[in-house]
């Protein structure tokens, strides 16, 4: 491993993490841990806009090309939250925790084992070259050819290539977006050649923050230390998602993750009014259809569930009705189409629905599908028992759902995202991804984060977390700062 390399991770991460930190409000609890893993995958993410916009003429040396933006953009972010932090009124110590031996021990021993999975996940992808799969076809395939023909060339759809008389590719995944290429164009430059162990290396560096920014967001939130750290390493263990750091190259991971970074930051500024953290949920939000295209629908679930909770109360269910009736009517008419921004055309006729990121689905019921999808979530290995267990947890916890406007909004967004999962898989001809346990596994794990965050959060304590400008008296010990 070079020292440009080295560099170049440098050059990625510190510039989300000035960013995250210039934008948070000083005096949170889970501030460091949440800055730095949102950091480290809004930096990677970052990395990935500058050298599609600095390297695209020479892509052998995309890190040096985009470094300076990076850099600039990493000075930029720290001088405001140093701005922010001298201006900022000085926040006062909070009483110390005191945590039994007992949870101290359990703790102990989860974060351990995490530290060992860790280390299981690190010696994957770096000896493991990219799966030959999606992993392979749909995703590296670009970054690899404009890497080793040293520039940017588009890929088009196969009938144009055929027609094509300038230098363009195609493949099955022509049309998908190219993010996370850039940023493999970036490492794999900065490596020194196409070695696809370290160009893998920031799903590692995902999963990371996927923890992190989790376990701070929970610590904001009002959960206690213990328990949050237990929840960490609940998600941390997932078979399903650890292998796809392991099987490095997928993109639904770094949905999965912004997805809860979104919905989270939302829940901060539902309870809290923390205006920078509904500018962190949006940046979120904007971020998921660049990366997969299925990320436009979540876009759209999270804007239009951000919008419904900005609304008063007297309008929120009449907004709701009103759409429903129209969605109901254009059902009847039985052919209809409505333009919605960034997809285009969704089009709908006799049990046909046409839209543009998913394509065209004849609507019929599928049996054999809805018993995929439930094989798939209770009785493969995939998500330990954490399908089992959630609906107890419901039922038990259900008075504080009931109780908390934030949560009741956020157990509506995942219940609309998982009906327009069953809608795709039992409803329409994408029943075959259920029916080989293909898609529908990947496509719930990208909601699996925000799944843990509800259960997490029903099960913090009782009283209502101090604000962010709360302060006690300054004799008070200083609080843990985990």
């Amino acid at each position: 491993m070079s020292a440009a390399y080295l560099l170049a991770w440098l050059a990625a991460i510190l510039p989300g993490i000035a960013v995250v930190l210039a934008i948070s409000a000083r005096g949170v609890r889970g501030r460091a841990a949440a800055s730095t893993g949102q950091g480290i995958v809004l930096g990677l993410l970052a990395t990935s806009a500058a050298t599609s916009i600095a390297a695209r003429s020479d892509t052998g040396h995309a890190w040096q090309h985009a470094a300076g933006w990076l850099m600039a953009l990493a000075l930029a972010g720290a001088a405001i939250a140093v701005y922010r932090q001298r201006a900022a009124p000085a926040v006062t110590a909070r009483p110390r925790q005191k945590v039994e031996y007992w949870k101290m021990a359990i703790v102990a021993l989860a974060l351990a084992s995490l530290v060992w999975r860790a280390w299981l996940l690190g010696s994957e992808v770096s000896m493991r070259p990219t799966y030959p799969w999606d992993a392979w076809d749909a995703w590296a395939v670009k970054s690899k050819t404009w890497f080793l023909i040293g520039h940017y060339a588009a890929f088009v759809a196969p009938v144009e290539w055929l027609r094509a008389t300038a230098e363009v590719f195609s493949g099955p995944a022509w049309a998908y977006p190219s993010t996370l290429g850039w940023m493999q164009v970036f490492f794999a430059s900065a490596a020194g050649g196409w070695i696809e162990p370290l160009v893998n290396l920031p799903w590692f560096a995902l999963w990371i923050g996927l923890l992190l920014g989790h376990y701070g967001q929970w610590r904001a939130l009002g959960v206690a230390w213990p328990r949050a750290a237990i929840f960490a390493y609940a998600l941390g263990s997932l078979p399903l998602l650890d292998s796809h750091v392991a099987l490095a190259g997928y993109a639904d991971l770094w949905i999965a993750t912004l997805f809860g970074f979104a919905v989270l930051a939302w829940l901060r500024w539902q309870e809290r009014r923390e205006r920078d953290q509904l500018l962190l949920a949006l940046i979120c939000a904007a971020v998921l259809p660049a990366v997969k295209l299925e990320g436009m629908i979540w876009c759209i679930s999270l804007v239009a569930a951000i919008g419904f909770s900005a609304l008063p109360v007297r309008w929120r269910w009449r907004a709701a009705g009103v759409t429903l009736a129209l969605a109901v009517l254009l059902v009847m008419i039985g052919q209809s189409q409505v333009m919605f921004a960034a997809i285009g055309w969704v089009r709908s006729g006799s049990r046909v629905i046409d839209i543009p990121v998913i394509g065209r689905l004849a609507i019929t019921w599928h049996g054999d599908a809805a018993i995929g999808v439930a094989r798939g979530l209770f009785t493969q290995s995939n998500w330990h028992l954490l399908w089992w267990l959630l609906p107890p947890l419901l039922v038990w916890r259900w008075p504080v759902l009931r109780q908390s406007e934030a949560l009741r909004l956020f157990g509506l967004l995942l219940l609309a995202c998982f009906a327009l999962l069953l809608f795709l898989f039992v409803l329409t001809d994408a029943a075959e991804w259920a029916e080989s346990y293909t898609a529908v596994n990947r496509l719930v794990m990208q909601l699996v984060p925000a799944v843990i965050s509800l259960a997490v959060l029903l099960l913090r304590d009782s009283s209502r977390p101090a604000r962010s400008g709360d302060t006690v008296p300054a004799s008070v010990p200083q609080s843990d700062p985990a």
